[in-house]
């Protein structure tokens, strides 16, 4: 474990009690003592591009620290990836959905801001519980009974897995990694350097069951990858689900975003999307399409790299980082939100959540902390997306109901599309989340984040030691510490 690694999982108690105990523990003495210098007409301590999770946790801090702080955002909306249907009946999230036990960033925010937690509805996807689902393969009526069906055509000790199990089995199949940060020890490197693929056939997987892990890959495909990044956010993620059960925000995650964004002191303008960034060593100026000038004595940026890469940037960005941000990869997914007028599945005897190899390859279904129905989302991850993109928003719902009435007759007459959404095609991010492609993760991902000038990094593609949500607070976190340092020692 390196030094800020254990100083922030040494911080758990502050976490807990919330931003303002957060800023105590983390605010270098220096910082505190330094008075600040004033900042020229129309700029602020620090400006924040972006307004997610990471930008929104990024300026509660530094307010509470003394500074002055803006926030701009480029969408029409806050949130970033924290993202609610509220126009969807049952509310289903369109990123970030679950808060798990050690996500202390995250619910010391909820906390400060009367932000209530829940339990999630019973039958609720989840990262960790278990959940029934049915089944089809090459486009057989579909079938629950996984385990004994003939078109489970998974070897003799694979066979009572399900789909949705593989990736985990042979993930945690001799899990050489013990604490969340154990990825960081040179003794892994080799991992790295392994695509996803090589590394479930090191581990016995059968070619079925790496035809069926195709299927909604974490990444374009399982050989676009890094073994090792893969394995590290599944070890996170199962080591959350021993401490306790997960949460969800029970007006939807938009709720605790919209929270967080009105604590702070300055009105967030949106529609604010970068055109250029003057990136000094002692200021970061920025412009915007339109034509608005947006400054600040040091600035921290959320852009996903998959945007930011395009970005003009006046300053020194060094090569191999620029190389970094070339190779960030991110996941390819498309929503499509049902509107269920009833209980369909009751009539055909089988779960609402289906999983197929076919063009739709899941069907979650998301109740709804509101009654009477919730929803059913037709997801596609992957290479298989690919394909989505170039329909128009007609045709691909037409697609995705004939589908599901093909394989469900009951379903007929039954949904009908509420709203989509792809992650691929929406211009401010470019992609869901953020992965590494094999070798990157170790050659890249100690400089992906280097300040350039006063511009710093957040964003959930440069967490150290958590994943999702909670790992975009610490990367936050990681850069508010960075930045107070160097205004201390000015």
């Amino acid at each position: 474990m390196t030094g800020a690694d254990a100083t922030i999982l040494s911080r758990r108690g502050a976490l807990g009690a919330g931003t303002a105990a957060l800023v105590s523990a983390v605010m270098p003495a220096a910082a505190a003592a330094k008075p600040r210098r004033a900042a020229p007409p129309a700029s602020v301590d620090v400006l924040i591009l972006g307004a997610g999770m990471a930008g929104l946790h990024a300026a509660r801090m530094l307010e509470q620290a003394g500074l002055s702080v803006q926030v701009i955002e480029g969408s029409d909306r806050i949130g970033g990836r924290c993202w609610t249907a509220s126009d969807v009946p049952g509310r289903p999230e369109l990123g970030a959905s679950q808060i798990g036990p050690g996500y202390g960033r995250v619910r010391g925010n909820a906390a400060d801001l009367g932000v209530e937690l829940v339990l999630p509805p019973r039958g609720a996807l989840s990262e960790t519980a278990s959940f029934s689902a049915a089944f089809s393969i090459g486009g057989a009526p579909p079938t629950s009974d996984w385990a004994n069906s003939p078109m489970n055509r998974l070897a003799p000790g694979e066979k009572a897995l399900t789909p949705f199990k593989l990736l985990g089995h042979y993930l945690l199949k001799d899990d050489p990694l013990v604490d969340p940060e154990d990825w960081q020890k040179p003794e892994f490197r080799h991992i790295d350097v392994m695509s996803l693929r090589d590394y479930l056939l090191s581990k016995g997987a059968s070619p079925e069951a790496i035809r069926l892990l195709e299927v909604g890959t974490p990444g374009w495909t399982l050989d676009t990858a890094s073994a090792l990044d893969t394995l590290r956010k599944n070890h996170y993620y199962v080591w959350e689900g021993k401490n306790g059960p997960y949460h969800v925000v029970r007006d939807g995650m938009d709720a605790l975003t919209t929270a967080m964004a009105r604590s702070l002191k300055r009105p967030i303008p949106l529609g604010k999307i970068v055109a250029a960034i003057d990136a000094g060593p002692k200021s970061v100026r920025i412009t915007c399409r339109d034509g608005s000038v947006h400054s600040g004595r040091m600035a921290i940026s959320t852009i996903p790299l998959s945007v930011m890469k395009d970005i003009p940037i006046r300053g020194a960005v060094p090569a191999d980082e620029r190389a970094a941000w070339n190779r960030q990869r991110y996941y390819k997914t498309v929503y499509v939100m049902l509107k269920i007028k009833s209980n369909f599945w009751e009539k055909d005897g089988l779960p609402p959540t289906m999983w197929t190899d076919g063009p739709i390859e899941t069907f979650a279904y998301f109740p709804s902390l509101v009654p009477p129905y919730g929803s059913l989302v037709a997801i596609t991850n992957g290479a298989a997306s690919g394909h989505l993109d170039a329909l128009s928003p007609a045709a691909l719902g037409r697609l995705v109901i004939d589908e599901l009435v093909r394989l469900r007759p009951a379903a007929a007459g039954q949904v009908e599309v509420a709203k989509i959404h792809n992650w691929s095609t929406y211009p401010f991010s470019k992609g869901h989340i953020g992965y590494f492609g094999p070798g990157d993760l170790c050659r890249y991902g100690d400089i992906v984040g280097k300040p350039v000038g006063a511009l710093y990094f957040a964003g959930e593609h440069l967490c150290r030691v958590h994943a999702g949500i909670e790992g975009a607070c610490e990367s936050a976190e990681n850069a508010v510490i960075a930045l107070l340092d160097r205004l201390g020692s000015a």
